[in-house]
Order: C-alpha cells, then sequence, then structure tokens
C-alpha cells in the first residue's frame, strides 16, 4: 500500500518521507499540519464520520508561545497585556475555524483567562489566581479577547461529515 503511494507521489513530483509516513487506521486517527484526522460515529446520526481537531501537539505550541508573549511579571498595562497576545490567539483560531475545535477554543480560553488573572493578581499584590476578584465578566470587561465556540465556521461537506 505504501509502495503504490510512493509510487504514485513520485508521478506528480512529490517525495514521500519514509521517516514520518505509516499506514494507519482511521479509526486510530493521525495528525496532519497541525490538525488531527479521527473517525468517529456521529452522536447524533450513529453514521462514521470523520472529525478533524487541532492536534494535541499545536494546541501545546500556542499555550507555549502565549507564555513566551506573556509574563506574569511584565511592567506593562492590561491593555498592552491583551493587545499582545490578540494576533497570535486570532491567528490560531482563524487556522483552525473551520474544524471541530470548540473544546480545543474552550480550553485555550480557560488558559488565556487564567493567564491574565494571575497577571492582574501579581500586578496587584495580591495572592493566589483571581478567581473571585476577577470574574470572567470582568475581564471581557477589560477588554480581554472572546473565542468562543461562535467563531468556528462549518462547511457543508463538515456538517455532514467527510464520507
Amino acid at each position: 500500500m505504501l509502495q503504490m503511494f510512493t509510487e504514485m507521489a513520485d508521478k506528480i513530483g512529490l517525495t514521500v518521507n519514509r521517516e514520518k509516513t505509516h499506514i494507519t487506521k482511521i479509526t486510530d486517527g493521525f495528525d496532519f499540519i497541525g490538525f488531527r484526522f479521527v473517525k468517529r460515529k456521529s452522536l447524533r446520526s450513529s453514521k462514521d464520520n470523520i472529525y478533524v481537531f487541532p492536534s494535541k501537539r499545536a494546541q501545546q505550541a500556542i499555550r507555549n508561545k502565549l507564555r513566551y508573549v506573556t509574563s506574569r511579571r511584565a511592567p506593562i498595562k492590561p491593555e498592552e497585556f491583551i493587545e499582545s497576545i490578540r494576533p497570535v490567539v486570532m491567528g490560531w483560531v482563524n487556522y483552525f475555524r473551520h474544524t471541530n475545535a470548540s473544546d480545543a477554543f474552550r480550553g485555550l480560553q480557560r488558559f488565556i483567562n487564567t493567564r491574565f488573572r494571575r497577571y492582574l493578581t501579581y500586578r496587584s499584590k495580591g495572592r493566589g489566581f483571581g478567581w473571585n476578584k476577577y470574574p470572567n465578566k470582568k475581564l471581557y470587561a477589560m477588554g480581554m479577547i472572546y473565542i468562543g465556540s461562535g467563531l468556528i465556521e462549518y462547511p457543508e461537506r463538515l456538517v455532514h461529515g467527510l464520507r
């Protein structure tokens, strides 16, 4: 099977990296360019569909990038903190917005909110995580970016599943 695929790729001028390429079952899933592809039964229709998510590695990479861009001890104003993460987050969200990314977006939102809370708490010489002092509503009123699942666009072929 792999040999046949390699020959087809050669015909169109592509090369297959033998170290990275392997045959797998779609039910086990595979990662490709930051996406996780996996075949599962639909909860609504009980039919098999292929679902596409941001890979765990891509989710970890955005968190690492945000850690690098932001520091709890950064001597900047809250507005500057928010503006420093906005392009990074929106770039990532726009890349994955055509997938089944609602869980990943929710997790990233929690990470961002916690990171901002810790920054605000440290800045005001407070202790703890700042959950009571800075609830989500207050963070969003301060201009914190919100990446709810409403940003996800489902093309028709993904709504009904890839078959």
